[in-house]
């Protein structure tokens, strides 16, 4: 490796994310990559020229702001849950326990009169 030292502190983050054999490459050249090869290895979700970022930007800041911000930590959680998992019935228990329990919650009232009656939702 380039510094006589090995990406050891971030691999267990980086072998989720790209895989072994994706990381066995950049593990051993510790060559810089591109954004646009960042995206092709799901490390970023996309990449625009330094004219479009901010645009960008805030068309994502839009998308999240028209969530519920409990949905979104539920939908967070429920990530961080499932990902990896088997799919049992425990766990299929689980996900049905979770959007029971979001489903009587005001937000969720909110959200979904907000969709019946063609209306932004309290929280945008």
């Amino acid at each position: 490796m380039k510094f006589g030292i090995i990406p050891s502190a971030i691999s267990p983050y980086v072998l989720r994310a790209i895989g072994a054999r994706q990381a066995g490459r950049y593990f051993q050249t510790a060559e810089r990559i591109s954004a646009a090869r960042a995206v092709e290895l799901g490390l970023a979700h996309e990449a625009v020229a330094p004219d479009a970022l901010d645009a960008a930007v805030q068309d994502v800041l839009a998308a999240l702001l028209q969530g519920g911000p409990r949905s979104q930590a539920a939908a967070k959680d429920l990530i961080r849950a499932v990902a990896n998992q088997p799919i049992t019935d425990a766990l299929v228990e689980d996900t049905a326990r979770r959007i029971a329990g979001l489903r009587a919650t005001p937000e969720a009232r909110e959200g979904l009169a907000a969709f019946l009656d063609k209306r932004p939702a309290a929280w945008v």
